[in-house]
């Protein structure tokens, strides 16, 4: 699933700061909603830390 990131209501996140992730930026999530696994980072934290290289 392609979703584009919005810190709207992220101060009842309880993050120490804000997000590193720039407002409105492409992010692939799984189904599962999750980046890792037992074998590893899945290929979706990959391709989403090749998007935060791109201007």
């Amino acid at each position: 699933m392609l979703v584009h990131f919005s810190s709207e209501g992220g101060q009842s996140w309880g993050l120490g700061g804000q997000p590193l992730i720039p407002e409105r930026m492409p992010v692939l999530i799984d189904d599962d909603l999750r980046f890792e696994d037992r074998y590893g980072p899945r290929a979706t934290r990959v391709v989403n830390t090749w998007l935060r290289t791109l201007p």
